[in-house]
């Protein structure tokens, strides 16, 4: 068995994201909840079932962003994601689009696809400054498409 290829964000993109998204969307969701004990307050089981949601799906985040990655194995394609996971055999892919979706026949004959979230804003150089931050989704699209020998269209 051979180890898998990995497709995932630069270090310092990774980083950023588990310093940033889960903590913010913690923070937001504890604000929510001492919200809701303001005198006069109104809604207050609502805000707080929505600050505590906010918070777990925060802590959740937080826990998953460092580990988000594709992952071309000899068979399967492996997406983990922020918040879900999900695999396809590589047999069955018949197209990997540039806005990041992939098309495949599941066992059944029913046509799926899912999106591969990482690589989503999978942009051509555009020529701005902020291009070489973007030029790696692209490169993992294209190897995700050439490692599948799937469609583009």
């Amino acid at each position: 068995m051979t180890d898998d290829e990995v497709i995932r964000a630069p270090a310092w993109e990774r980083s950023a994201s588990t310093a940033a998204l889960g903590p913010l969307q913690i923070v937001v969701g504890a604000v929510l909840i001492t919200v809701a004990f303001v005198p006069e307050a109104s809604a207050r089981v609502f805000i707080v079932a929505l600050g505590v949601l906010m918070v777990g799906f925060g802590a959740w985040t937080t826990a998953r962003a460092r580990r988000v990655a594709v992952r071309l194995g000899d068979e399967e394609l492996r997406y983990d994601g922020y918040v879900l996971s999900w695999s396809v055999p590589r047999a069955q892919i018949s197209t990997v689009l540039d806005d990041g979706y992939v098309e495949w026949v599941d066992e059944t004959g029913r046509q799926r696809r899912r999106q591969i979230g990482l690589l989503t804003k999978a942009y051509e150089d555009d020529g701005t400054k902020f291009a070489p931050d973007w030029i790696w989704r692209r490169q993992g699209l294209l190897r995700v498409r050439e490692w599948a020998e799937a469609r583009a269209f």
